[in-house]
C-alpha cells in the first residue's frame, strides 16, 4: 500500500515525541519536497531534538519516494 493509502486508513501516528510530529505532517514535507532526514527536520522539525526518530522517519521517506514513483493506474474509459 502506498503512503497515499495509509494515510487514508490510519490514524495519524507520533513520529517524533519530541517534537509532537506525527507521520501525516513528515510524509506531507515530503511530497512537498524534503528528501532527507536533515530536510525534513528543517520543514517540520522531526528529528532534530534527539534523532530518536530519524531511523522512522527515513523509513517514512523511502515509504514516499516509492508511492511516488510507483505507475499510476490506468483506467480505460468504455
Amino acid at each position: 500500500m502506498t503512503a497515499a493509502g495509509h494515510a487514508a486508513i490510519m490514524p495519524p501516528v507520533i513520529v517524533c515525541h519530541c517534537r509532537a510530529v506525527n507521520h501525516r505532517q513528515i510524509e506531507a514535507a515530503a511530497l512537498c519536497g524534503a528528501s532527507s532526514v536533515r530536510e525534513i527536520v528543517g520543514a517540520c522539525g522531526a528529528g532534530g531534538v534527539c534523532g530518536g526518530c530519524r531511523p522512522a522517519i527515513e523509513e517514512l521517506l523511502v515509504g514516499v519516494e516509492v508511492s511516488i514513483s510507483a505507475p499510476a493506474a490506468h483506467v480505460a474509459v468504455a
